[in-house]
């Protein structure tokens, strides 16, 4: 029986033994799914987390937040500085639609303005973090107060233009600027660190120029022939314009055309016999409002004198009048033929070194930053990466032909 009990306990131990090893894999079995299900919830948590990485500068990722913010903030510069040429092929910015096909409109013959606006945003963001990094390596103290300062500039007008369109600050960060506003304030802070560290290096830079280098460099001449005064002095014409085409630079009638010659000519004989030429623009001129001359006035006094006006020539192009007045001494009085009508013009005035010398050595300085910029970009350490994001983007802007 002991034998017998011994055999019915060693059956109930194997019984035992069995089940035991039965539960012990189905226990591991739930173990191990469970483990599984949860690293797959961990790799799915994670890889929500993990940035859609538009750009690298080096070391560091762009993701799309912080390449959105930069973006959309260019391209409210951008689509300012072009509002006339937009205006004029009827591109409506206020509908997607119209964004679209502006962006996909030719600059040049390789490249959109969409395309254009993304180089420029990457080069943008490949300076920012240079001087990010440069501020780590020279130990340069940022001004925390000033930099807290038009921090809150900034956030208050944001709050504005949030609080005039209707959404909270969330709402209005993704749709105006595809962000958050949270990486709204943080890609700010990091600019305002920048641009702190910039002006230093432009400051510094200005100090170096010597008053015999700014002479040299005004009284020089570039690597087109073209002398570098021209471009930099400021030149102030009175002018009185007889039409002889329409607003929409379409030819008058051709007794209108001739009329306007023969009074131009008449007008000219005034003027050159000592007629005001103030009043005479005041008078005579078909065009004292037109939007270019506004637009390349110099404001210095609350009323503009009638027909004068203040440019460089980077303001206005190589026109027939900036032509004229690069050869033209002051007093200088001309009648001449433009794509637009018969304009008399004098020369009232021409800025001298003197006059330009603080805008000379910011030139300067701003030319040698540039060039130490150019610099830091061929380092590799600054090296441009360019992820699938960005490329994607950038063939969506392809010239619609």
């Amino acid at each position: 029986m002991a034998v017998a009990k011994g055999k019915k306990e060693d059956v109930k131990k194997k019984s035992s033994k069995e089940i035991s090893k039965e539960e012990t894999i189905i226990r591991y079995g739930f173990l191990t799914l469970a483990v599984i299900i949860g690293l797959c919830l961990i790799y799915f948590v994670i890889a929500s987390l993990i940035p859609n990485n538009y750009i690298k500068i080096g070391n560091h990722k762009i993701a799309e937040e912080e390449f959105m913010y930069q973006t959309n903030t260019q391209y409210k510069v951008f689509a300012n500085y072009y509002q006339d040429y937009i205006r004029n092929l009827g591109f409506d910015l206020s509908t997607p639609e119209g964004i679209s096909a502006f962006m996909k409109t030719a600059y040049d013959n390789q490249r959109s303005f969409g395309q254009m606006l993304l180089e420029g945003v990457v080069d943008s963001i490949q300076e920012q973090y240079i001087m990010l990094d440069q501020i780590k390596e020279t130990g340069f103290k940022i001004d925390e107060e000033e930099l807290e300062e038009s921090l809150a500039i900034q956030l208050e007008a944001i709050q504005r233009a949030a609080d005039e369109s209707g959404y909270d600050l969330d709402k209005y960060a993704k749709l105006f600027y595809g962000t958050s506003f949270k990486a709204m304030q943080k890609v700010i802070r990091q600019t305002l660190r920048a641009q702190q560290y910039t002006t230093y290096l432009e400051e510094q830079n200005i100090s170096a120029v010597t008053e015999e280098r700014a002479l040299s460099y005004y009284n020089s001449v570039d690597a087109e022939g073209n002398a570098v005064r021209d471009e930099i002095d400021r030149f102030t014409v009175v002018t009185i314009l007889k039409r002889t085409v329409d607003d929409q630079f379409q030819p008058l009638a051709e007794d209108v055309i001739a009329a306007a010659k023969v009074k131009a000519a008449e007008i000219f004989e005034m003027a050159k016999s000592g007629g005001d030429i103030y009043e005479l623009a005041k008078l005579y001129s078909d065009d004292l409002n037109d939007q270019e001359a506004e637009e390349s006035e110099e404001e210095t006094d609350d009323a503009a004198k009638p027909g004068e006006f203040t440019f460089t020539k980077k303001e206005v192009g190589t026109t027939e009048l900036s032509k004229w007045a690069l050869k033209a001494s002051v007093g200088d009085l001309d009648l001449i033929e433009t794509e637009i009508g018969h304009v008399i013009i004098k020369l009232i005035d021409r800025t001298d070194y003197e006059d330009m010398k603080d805008d000379i050595f910011k030139l300067i300085a701003s030319s040698d930053f540039e060039m130490k910029m150019n610099e830091y970009k061929d380092m590799e350490q600054y090296k441009v990466g360019l992820y699938k994001p960005y490329q994607e983007l950038y063939l969506t802007y392809a010239i619609t032909q």
